[in-house]
C-alpha cells in the first residue's frame, strides 16, 4: 500500500529506489518530458521530485545536460564503509549475546547453499544469499533502530559494481570469513564475533574500491 499523498512524493520516493537499487547508471540523464509521461502526470511534480533528489545528493545538475544521476566517488564509498564496519560490528556483537541453535543452523544452511552456488558459478545468488546471512546475524541484535540504519547504508552500496558478480575469488573468501564468524557466534564470544565481522567488512571495502578503481580506468581505455 503506497502511503505517499501527493504525485511529487510517490514521484520522488520511486525514483530514489531505483537510484538506489543500481537500477540507473552512474552519469545517466533523467529526462524531465519522459518521467512526467511514465508518471502520468505533468512536470512540475517531476522537476520537485528531481529538487528533492539533488538535496540527497543522488542526483547533480550537469550544464548543457540537466539532471545526471550523481557518482559514488572512492572518498563516498570509504565513508560509507567507515559507518558500515562500526554499525556493522557493533550489531555483530549485540547478536552474539543472543544468538541460540536455531540461528546458528539457519547461517550454517546459508553457507551451505553459498558453496553450492558457487560450484555452479551462480554469483547473483550468492550475492542474495550474503545479505540474508548479514541480516540474519544483525536482525539477532534486537535493536531495530541500528538495524534501520545499516538497511539504509547497504541501499547505497547497491549503487556500486557488484562484489560478487563473476568474482570468483572474493565469494570464496567471503565465504571462507562466513564460517568463521559463524564459529564465533557459536562460542558466543562478542568481542571475537565483533572483530570478525569488521574484518569482514573492511576486506568487502577494499574489494569494492579496486573494483570501482578498476571500471573507471577501463571505461578510460574505451573513451581513449
Amino acid at each position: 500500500m503506497n502511503v505517499y499523498s501527493t504525485k511529487k512524493e510517490i514521484i520522488y520516493h520511486e525514483l530514489k529506489k531505483e537510484i538506489q537499487e543500481g537500477k540507473y547508471e552512474f552519469g545517466e540523464k533523467l529526462v524531465i518530458s519522459r518521467l512526467a509521461k511514465r508518471f502520468g502526470t505533468s512536470e512540475i511534480p517531476v522537476r520537485e521530485a528531481i529538487n528533492q533528489l539533488n538535496s540527497d545528493n543522488l542526483i547533480e545538475f550537469t550544464p548543457h545536460v540537466g539532471a545526471v544521476v550523481s557518482t559514488l566517488s572512492s572518498k563516498d564509498i570509504q565513508e560509507i564503509f567507515e559507518v558500515r564496519i562500526e554499525l556493522e560490528g557493533l550489531a555483530s556483537r549485540l547478536a552474539a549475546e543472543n544468538i541460540n541453535e536455531e540461528i546458528i543452523n539457519k547461517l550454517r544452511s546459508i553457507i551451505t547453499a553459498s558453496e553450492d552456488c558457487l560450484e555452479k558459478n551462480d554469483f547473483e545468488e550468492i550475492e542474495k544469499l550474503n545479505m540474508k546471512f548479514h541480516l540474519t546475524i544483525y536482525e539477532a541484535s534486537d535493536n531495530l533502530l541500528l538495524i534501520g540504519m545499516i538497511r539504509d547504508l547497504w541501499n547505497n552500496t547497491k549503487r556500486y559494481p557488484s562484489l560478487f558478480s563473476n568474482n570468483r575469488g572474493h565469494a570464496m573468501h567471503s565465504i571462507k570469513e562466513h564460517k568463521f564468524i559463524v564459529e564465533a557466534l557459536e562460542m558466543k564470544d562478542p568481542v571475537l564475533v565483533e572483530n570478525a565481522m569488521m574484518k569482514h567488512k573492511a576486506n568487502a571495502a577494499k574489494e569494492v574500491l579496486r573494483i570501482t578503481q578498476q571500471d573507471y580506468y577501463n571505461n578510460l581505455d574505451i573513451v581513449n
